[in-house]
């Protein structure tokens, strides 16, 4: 029967046609074509969804006269079958985008079905859903309705179990569809799988600080508890871009027990070897991990063959933009193989497995540690402004502001942090979606912006006048020794070329631990493919050519102008400040090159084989000599806040506010050369990446057997201006990440990590006056472990590279 639809309302994104008509009392299928995807409502309710590769709804009988309408997307790009870089496919999906809603749509009636015989695996119906990529976050938010359409249709139907990670996307369908979201929650845990939901989002991995990550879980968790019902431990990351080896003893600081990623079968040179594994932190966390083969598809004879083989589920569906499985592969396999990701995690047997300790480095994205500077350097300044913020409410807290004051500032701070969290979605942090996402990227972190800073503003207006920033020392001019300039304090003494070559640097007693540093240099960066993504290894055999235009001394500091490639220009400011141990660097880059990698390089005199990097709330040792085939596949590795190069005897420190990719290639006659990716420009999906403006800002610190908790600090107080602290330690070896006002509004957590491997008896002297502390886990609930309260002090244990967080009221 066809049933023939008239249309109703427009609006700029979606049409709406509807008809009335009398159904049957028996099972019935509607069929209606499209490409754009359209929402199925029966009687105003939602019914389910089709796409491109849902054409069909299946539903009980519900006889008599009713309503139904589809809306219809006036845009948008396939569900799955989506492309990896510019060409005929790609443009013929732009040109395909858009059509005309059709007026048809095809009733019919069910009888008993009969299906190829179902294949005996464990399986989970999925449907992967990347917030922004190839589309918007408005675009996203319909997709998501029109996934969780079909998949509660299917739940309901069963036995079917679906699993759906990002609360972010529940949160989206709650506020538009209540009744939708309401019968998803009825299915949570009978048929719907929420034990997926441990994040926000799905975020990138690189650029996110340890509290971001920290708060991606604790905002995720608590939503699922609260708004689902749903115990969310397992940490699903499918399409991440790779992980740090910090991941563990974050997750289970929040309270997770389990990993899943299939990324790492995207390895370009070696295969990553365990299926299921313990993933262990350097503090001794550990979290049962999965790297599964592939997170969307058909029930076809190869992907069953390899999830037997593998000993792993396999997951049904298809998705990138969403959709979900099909009706016909749900049936392709036995009812009772349904499997709740977190009950087969669990379900392995722990002793049986490899124990691994270290990060999960996918071998191909390289480029994502650098691509969309802008965004990288955004979310880190918001990160550190959110930093300050909370610490300042937590200042509050400790000298008894009211209710009346803190309510509107805890509220803000939550609202800055969902900005924060939600861009942080990996294609979209990564700098691998197109144009217009991050226009509405820009937007939301101007929003952000005026939040924090209303947020500190409103904090500090309340407190004494003598918890506020102070300001930068002053620059010590350079001194003009022939032909190059001499930098010297009471710390270190530098030798700079009018290039802006550094020829010499060392602590003010020290030796040379420079060669040549601070040397830019370009690069033709045309990946093979996965153009925003991809930086191929080649890159380093194709020079653009990098020209210093004249120096000058300006406001004590040198300043060399130099022309990149044939259209970009760059203005290097060196600067010694009095009193700091290390050598400020800052570019202003005019950026309007094409498929151009921009890199600073230091080659530096140090006998060192290995350079530490910081990671998320931690550090990683990883070798400048590689020997393996896998070692020799890191030629550009990810890394936030700092690199070391130190031999015992002499090293240098660089230090970085918002650069991500790195690389240290031991040097043929003795040193090591270290260098920092700083802009790309790739041409597909956004042909704007990168291009436009921008200041980056790099120190470097000579060093003599300095140890991760010196070069943190160092970079503290880089990068964050001077303030009073609520709580301080005279342990270099304990770093304080987090003070901030607890969540349910009782009292203060202050979170600590033990930064050089060693076994701490801590002391944290407190500006404020305690009267009760507990120890929490990273969701703010009550856990073991002992600490006391000794006048001003917080006294408590801390074991090697551990993650402490403790609730303290006032």
């Amino acid at each position: 029967m066809r049933l023939r639809l008239e249309r109703r309302a427009e609006s700029d994104d979606t049409v709406t046609l509807g008809a009335r008509t009398v159904f049957e009392d028996r099972p019935l299928r509607l069929s209606y074509a499209t490409r754009t995807g359209a929402l199925l409502r029966v009687d105003g309710d939602v019914a389910g969804a089709f796409d491109g590769k849902h054409r069909d709804c299946s539903l009980p009988a519900f006889p008599g006269e009713h309503d139904v309408t589809v809306e219809v997307e006036k845009r948008s790009l396939p569900v799955a079958g989506l492309p990896s870089g510019d060409g005929v496919r790609w443009r013929l999906l732009q040109a395909r985008a858009s059509e005309r809603a059709h007026d048809v749509v095809e009733v019919s009636y069910l009888n008993a079905s009969v299906h190829a015989p179902a294949q005996a695996v464990a399986a989970v119906g999925h449907a992967h859903l990347d917030l922004a990529w190839l589309w918007r976050f408005g675009d996203a938010r319909r997709k998501a309705l029109r996934t969780f359409a079909t998949a509660i249709r299917q739940v309901e139907a069963g036995p079917y179990v679906f699993a759906q990670s990002q609360p972010q996307l529940y949160d989206w369908v709650e506020r538009a569809d209540p009744m939708l979201f309401a019968r998803v929650r009825e299915r949570i845990g009978r048929g719907w799988d929420a034990s997926v939901a441990a994040m926000w989002v799905e975020p990138d991995m690189h650029a996110p600080s340890g509290e971001s990550i920290l708060r991606q879980l604790s905002f995720g968790m608590r939503y699922a508890a609260e708004h689902l019902g749903a115990d969310a431990r397992v940490v699903w990351l499918p399409d991440t871009f790779g992980f740090p080896s910090t991941l563990p003893s974050l997750a289970v600081h929040a309270g997770a027990a389990a990993f899943a990623t299939t990324k790492l079968q995207w390895n370009d040179t070696t295969r990553w070897p365990y299926p299921q594994f313990i993933w262990r932190g350097d503090d001794g966390a550990q979290l049962v991990a999965a790297v599964i083969d592939s997170y969307d598809g058909e029930v076809d004879q190869r992907r069953l063959t390899r999830a037997r083989d593998r000993n792993e589920p396999l997951v049904v569906g298809y998705g990138d933009g969403g959709g979900g499985a099909t009706d016909d592969a749900i049936a392709a396999i036995v009812p009772d193989c349904w499997t709740p990701v977190g009950s087969w995690l669990a379900a392995l047997d722990r002793a049986a497995l490899p124990v691994y300790t270290g990060e999960l480095y996918l071998e191909t994205h390289r480029g994502t540690y650098t691509t969309h500077r802008d965004i990288k350097s955004r979310n880190a300044a918001l990160e550190r402004a959110l930093d300050a913020a909370e610490e300042a409410c937590a200042w509050c807290v400790a000298v008894r502001v009211g209710s009346g004051v803190m309510a509107p500032l805890l509220t803000d701070l939550h609202t800055a942090w969902t900005i924060v969290l939600r861009n942080q979605v990996h294609d979209v942090l990564a700098g691998s979606a197109i144009g217009p996402a991050y226009v509405d990227v820009r937007e939301e972190y101007d929003r952000a912006d005026r939040i924090v800073e209303r947020v500190r503003q409103g904090a500090l207006s309340v407190l004494p006048r003598g918890n506020v920033t102070t300001g930068p020392s002053a620059p010590v001019e350079p001194v003009l020794d022939g032909a190059d300039y001499l930098f010297a304090n009471e710390h270190i003494r530098a030798r700079v070329r009018t290039d802006g070559a550094i020829v010499e640097l060392g602590a003010s007693d020290g030796p040379n631990v420079a060669t040549l540093a601070n040397v830019l240099a370009a690069y033709v960066d045309k990946p093979k493919a996965w153009d925003a993504w991809n930086i191929d290894k080649s890159y380093a055999t194709r020079h653009v050519a990098v020209r210093p235009k004249g120096a000058e001394v300006d406001e004590d500091g040198l300043v060399v102008r130099l022309r990149i490639g044939k259209r970009s220009t760059a203005s290097m400011r060196i600067e010694l400040r009095a009193g700091e141990p290390y050598l400020r660097v800052e570019l202003a880059i005019e950026w309007r090159e094409n498929h151009t990698l921009l890199r600073v390089e230091h080659r530096l005199a140090i006998a060192a084989r290995d350079v530490r990097y910081g990671q998320a709330h931690g550090s990683l040792v990883r070798t400048a000599y590689p020997q393996t085939a896998a070692e020799r596949a890191r030629f550009e590795v990810p890394a936030q806040r700092w690199a070391l190069v130190d031999d015992g005897e002499r090293g240098c420190a660089l230090l970085a506010p918002d650069t991500y990719g790195w690389n240290a290639v031991g040097l043929p006659k003795g040193g090591v050369r270290i260098g920092m990716s700083l802009l790309r420009s790739p041409r597909w999906p956004d042909p704007d990446a990168d291009r436009g403006e921008h200041r980056i800002m790099y120190a470097l610190a000579p060093t003599a057997g300095a140890l991760p908790s010196a070069v943190e600090a160092a970079w503290t107080g880089y990068v964050t201006p001077e303030r009073v602290r609520l709580f301080t330690t005279g342990d270099l070896a304990v770093r304080i990440v987090a003070t901030k006002p607890a969540d349910d509004g009782r009292g203060v957590i202050v979170r600590v990590r033990e930064c050089d491997g060693e076994f701490r008896d801590v002391g944290l002297r407190c500006g404020g006056r305690m009267h009760r502390a507990e120890a929490v886990d990273g969701l703010e609930r009550a856990i073991g472990g002992a600490v006391t309260i000794e006048q001003e002090t917080l006294r408590f244990t801390l074991p090697p590279f551990g993650l402490r967080s403790f609730r303290v009221e006032f």
